[in-house]
Parts: C-alpha cells; structure tokens; sequence
C-alpha cells in the first residue's frame, strides 16, 4: 500500500489498541483441551496435537505400531521436540529470520480463519430430520457421468434453452472441442465435490441418459449427461450407522459452506479487484515458472529441504522480485487501498498464493493467477475480521503456531548439535544410524536436565490408540496444505522415566 494508506493504517491501528486498552479486548471462546503433557511449567502438548501428530503423517519404523512400546517412543520424540525447541532459545537466527516469521504468521492466521470457520459457521448449523432422512437413501449412489466444461455464458445460455433436444449433450461437445467423445467419470455421494455439483446430482432423483442444465461452478459452467448409476446398500447396524454419520458429517460441512460463503460474501461487499496488466503479466511470468517447473530434482531438494514446500516455493517466488524500482510499482487497487508489488510480496509470504489447478497450460495460468490473488485478498479481509473478534488469542489457534515453531525449531538444533559433534552424513539418508550413535544420548542429556520439570497425564496417555496406517493429511485448498509437521526424527528410546504424574488440576 502507499505512504498514506500505511500512516493511515498505523493510526488506526493505534486508535484500535486504545479503545482495547480501554475497553478490554475481545475475549473468544476457548475451546476446553485436555492437556497430555506440560513442560517446564509453560509448554502444553494437548492430548489432540499428540493424536494428529502420530496418526497425521508418516511415523517411521520404529514408531509405527500401536503398541506401548511405539506409544513411548512417539511420547518421547514429541517431548524431546520441545525440548530441542527450548535449547534453541528466543534469539537463535531462525527466529530472526524475516522470511520465517512471516511463515509463522501465515500459520497463525490460516488457523484463525479455521477457527472463525468453525465458530460462525459449522456451530450454527442446525440439521433437520428430514434433510437426514432424504439425503441417506441417495448417500450410497455412484454416479457414472460424462461431462465437460465452459467459460462462455452466452453458449451455456443457448444451451439451457434446447436443453431437452436428444442430441444437444454431444453437438454442444462437438462445437466446443471438435470431438465427439466427452470425458468420462465417476462421482460418489461422499466424493469432495463443490456444493453446486453436489446439489445438482444429489438432490433429486435422474434417469438414464437425462442431461442436467448448465452448473455454475466459480467462472466456468460444469454440463452433465447421467450414463448411470448403483447404489451401494448399508447391510448391517454398523454400515447403517457408519452412513448415517457420514451423511450428518457431509450435510453440516455443505450448510456450513453455505453460511461462510454468506460471511464471506458480507465482507466483500463493495470491494472491487482492479489489476495493473502490464504488472500483471510480469509476475505471471515470475510466478508460472516457479509454481509449475517440470524440475522434480528441484522439488525434491524443496521437500528435502523444510517440509512446508509452499512455504519454500513462496520464498522462491520472493526472491525473484527483487529490483526496487519494479517494488514500488502500483500491482492492483481494492477497497480504495493501492497495493505495490512490495506489499504482495510481504503478503505472499503470510498467505502462498492457492492455486485451483496445478495443471495447466501457459494459456490457462493467466486466469488461474488471477483468482489466486483474489483469493488471497479475500482472505487479506476474513483475517482482519478475525483480528477484531481476537481469534488470534484462541487456544487452539496459539498452539498450532507453537506446533510449527516448534518443529522448526527442533530441526534447528538438531543440526546444530550434530554440527558441532562433526556428523556430517546426510541426515535422512543415515537417520536411523544418526539417532541411535549421536542423537539418543544428546536426548538423554536433555531429560535429566529437565528432570521432574515434565508432566504427564498417564491416564490419558494410556487410552490412547493410534492407527498403525501412513497418512498424509493436507488441506489443498489452503495457503499452508500440510496439517502437521513432520514427525520428529530425534529418540529411538522408550523409557519415560524422567516425567512425573500431572496432577488433576493441571490437565485441562
């Protein structure tokens, strides 16, 4: 933004501090937690983040099962992660790091629009027993369909009209590809589908062979012919009941959609994108080569490198706008605001642009760029909205930030104890090895040094069961897709000798 857009920014934002200061700040709900382990008196890790920690993403061999045995490795690598994290300390140069702190940042606000999701949309949903009822008898179908897609308006229009015309399906094909064939596909009750397809396929009943208007999907119109269909009966009490609470679970993500994209619609209001072309034709070109390079060496060393590839690919992308003159220029107006390529670039970094198709042409990635920047000055807005209902002093949401910090952090030292013991073997190659000659007593040492200082809910502990499945859970849709960190390669070790009994005031 402008010289004086940011004064004017800067004195809001005084103004706001001191009507909180007056007023008292906004004070969110607190989801209760129940905590697993307390450290040192001040570092949490809730019986959640354990779960999601475990069950979330990869566990290596040593780890895997679901035995007591596993469970206290995994207790003790996630304790010795924060335990890394503290020997790190406040002031080691990751933290300091401009890049990483607007990660952190990013984290820290793509979990309060999670959270602002969760509470002014999924906790006002209020499902009906009829809508339960209605939707179970189709939650079994698998459509099988054939389809294609369109931009034009004009052509889904004067498609509509002749809609009920035999043919129209495959001349309508025919006069947009040229071919006489439509892709094929399958489409489930269950299947992660936009709430217009979802409701157009699975709101009411079809016959063989019926074309479906014109669907409006964002920018484009999504046309359908049904070729068929079977369902897939629930037999037995424990399929029925599986169903039943797979239908309540879809319907009250779709109502929920509804309401946000509501809210959303509400913050927008009168909000106009105004792109500068010229600027928008140089980052695209910046952008197209970082986001979709053939180089997989280059992505493997990303990967290798910090698990948070979007994260590193914004950093690539960054450093790439780096001539100042081109900084200061105007990129696009919203709102009455003037954003300079200089201020995308620091929002990049808190917020990776999402793109909704990773595959696509040099010819597709202009508009495909565009609605990324819109997306992300979108959620430039819920994030200030969220800011003034203090999401950001949620729990839930301070402890995902410590989560990632945390990791890094570990990682952070990790390497810097190895370091300076002369371990120079590639870590992920040799980690096994490295752990069990170099790491184990280095986490030993760290245990007796906060010897009685960690606390354990061994009740709680000792119900846990953890799926023995590899799994990586992403959110595609977000800035930041991974949910959890990597799983901390640190302990081989069992033994949990060092943590005494958390008393019972102390566990939520």
């Amino acid at each position: 933004m402008n010289r004086i857009a940011k004064k004017l920014a800067l004195i809001c934002s005084i103004v706001a501090i001191c009507g909180l200061i007056v007023c008292g700040a906004p004070k969110p709900q607190q989801p209760t937690e129940k905590i697993l382990v307390r450290i040192d008196g001040k570092i949490d890790i809730s019986l959640d983040e354990f779960i999601r920690r475990a069950e979330y993403t990869p566990r290596p061999p040593y780890a895997r099962l679901n035995t007591y045995l596993h469970k206290k490795i995994i207790l003790n690598s996630l304790i010795a992660e924060k335990l890394l994290a503290l020997e790190a300390g406040d002031d080691n140069p990751m933290l300091q790091d401009e890049e990483f702190q607007r990660f952190l940042i990013g984290r820290k606000e793509q979990a309060m629009r999670q959270w602002m999701h969760h509470v002014e949309a999924t906790e006002k949903v209020a499902l009906d027993s009829a809508d339960i009822k209605k939707a179970y008898k189709l939650a079994g179908r698998e459509y099988e369909i054939e389809y294609f897609t369109s931009s034009d308006s004009s052509f889904a229009n004067r498609y509509t009209a002749h809609v009920s015309e035999p043919d129209l399906f495959y001349d309508a094909f025919f006069e947009l590809t040229g071919d006489r064939l439509p892709p094929e596909r399958t489409v489930k009750w269950l299947d992660k589908e936009h709430p217009a397809v979802h409701a157009a396929l699975f709101e009411r009943e079809f016959q063989i062979g019926q074309v479906l208007e014109p669907i409006r999907v964002e920018d484009d119109y999504l046309f359908i012919k049904i070729k068929g269909w079977h369902d897939d009966v629930a037999f037995t009490p424990g399929q029925q009941l599986e169903r039943l609470n797979n239908v309540k679970e879809k319907l009250t993500s779709l109502r929920a959609s509804e309401i946000w994209n509501a809210r959303v619609a509400e913050i927008m209001r009168g909000k106009k994108l105004d792109l500068q072309p010229d600027v928008f034709r140089k980052l695209g070109d910046l952008f197209f080569a970082i986001y979709f390079h053939s180089d997989q060496e280059r992505r493997n060393q990303l990967i290798e490198k910090v698990w948070d590839v979007e994260f590193e690919e914004s950093k690539a992308a960054l450093e790439n706008i780096s001539d100042e003159d081109f900084l200061q220029q105007p990129f696009f107006t919203v709102d009455g605001a003037t954003w300079t390529v200089a201020d995308f670039r620091d929002a990049i970094g808190r917020h990776p642009l999402v793109f909704r198709e990773r595959r696509m042409s040099s010819l597709d990635f202009p508009a495909q760029f565009r609605l990324a920047i819109a997306d992300l000055v979108r959620d430039h807005y819920v994030t200030q909205e969220a800011y003034e209902k203090g999401y950001d002093q949620v729990n839930v949401v301070g402890r995902n930030v410590n989560m990632w910090k945390d990791s890094y952090l570990a990682i952070y030292q990790r390497q810097k104890y190895l370091s300076s013991v002369g371990e120079n073997r590639h870590f992920l190659n040799n980690y096994q090895a490295i752990i069990d000659e170099t790491l184990n007593p280095y986490i030993r040492e760290l245990q007796q040094k906060y010897y009685k200082q960690i606390e354990l809910d061994f009740e709680a502990f000792e119900n846990i069961s953890l799926t023995t499945i590899d799994l990586f859970v992403k959110q595609p849709e977000m800035p930041f897709k991974y949910v959890v960190p990597m799983f901390p390669l640190v302990t081989t070790e069992h033994m949990i000798d060092y943590v005494t009994r958390m008393p019972d005031d102390r566990i939520h």
